[in-house]
């Protein structure tokens, strides 16, 4: 694998893995603007995806930000039908493998992660989209110095705020907001799939978790969750109101939620 070098600029140096939209390596640039580099590819050739992460390419070209992953370069092979996207390379991999590697995170550190993510949310909300795919598995660390800078990538299921588009359901369950299962989005939904991160991050498994898949899709779908007894008294009143199943009374934006975590001194 380490001598395969794709488009004759891209060494592969390892295998990151297989995400909803496409196979991701591990790549030396040989050439170019970023020769040298060590980054991440990122390859669509399944037709049905495609259309996802062109949607995720023409959504980071419009976003800075540094809690949300870098978009370098992209090229689109016509005659191959396959798209290549550059991205900076998140060296500590994502949330879900970081989290079930350690079984769950004190409360501390999942407060970390959660205000770099919701300073990156908080980024996404005010330029009028909805990132609807909020999960751990598209929440990646970066290794900064002794410490972990945590950002917001995989934006394939991106929307823009008060598109009347009836919307399919897309997601992962056990991180889907219930209205979205009615044919709502909000930003407020993006606010229910962070708070079933935090859950994850505290306990090692998302809110709706159980072995029968169905029973799980209606947990999830009409919003059935019990809130662990161990945790403190400030993330059980968090984590009610990011859970709320009416949609009006959680935070309505990242940024309500910043505020509150700063106002609580939870960042």
């Amino acid at each position: 694998m380490a001598d395969n070098v794709i488009l004759d600029t891209y060494q592969v140096l390892s295998f990151l893995g297989s995400g909803t939209f496409g196979e991701v390596y591990k790549v030396k640039v040989l050439k170019g603007r970023y020769k040298g580099k060590i980054m991440a590819l990122k390859i669509a050739k399944d037709p049905e995806v495609l259309p996802y992460l062109w949607k995720e390419v023409q959504t980071l070209l419009l976003l800075n930000h540094p809690h949300i992953v870098s978009l370098q370069s992209y090229l689109y092979k016509k005659d191959r039908g396959e798209l290549y996207v550059l991205y900076e390379l998140m060296d500590v991999g994502d949330l879900k493998d970081y989290v079930l590697s350690r079984g769950k995170l004190e409360e501390s550190d999942a407060l970390k992660v959660l205000i770099h993510v919701a300073r990156g949310l908080e980024f996404l909300h005010s330029r009028g989209y909805i990132h609807g795919d909020v999960k751990p598995e598209n929440i990646f660390g970066k290794k900064v110095l002794s410490d972990i800078l945590w950002k917001l990538g995989d934006f394939g299921l991106v929307r823009v705020r008060g598109s009347q588009n009836i919307i399919e359901v897309k997601g992962t369950v056990g991180y889907i907001a219930p209205e979205v299962f009615r044919g709502e989005i909000h930003r407020s939904s993006d606010i229910f799939s962070l708070g079933c991160v935090v859950h994850f991050m505290l306990t090692g498994k998302d809110p709706f978790e159980c072995q029968d898949k169905k029973e799980k899709l209606r947990r999830n779908k009409e919003g059935l969750y019990i809130i662990e007894e161990n945790l403190s008294e400030r993330m059980k009143k968090l984590l009610s109101i990011m859970l709320s199943n009416n949609h009006a009374e959680r935070f309505m934006t990242a940024k309500e939620l910043v505020q509150y975590m700063i106002k609580e001194r939870l960042a």
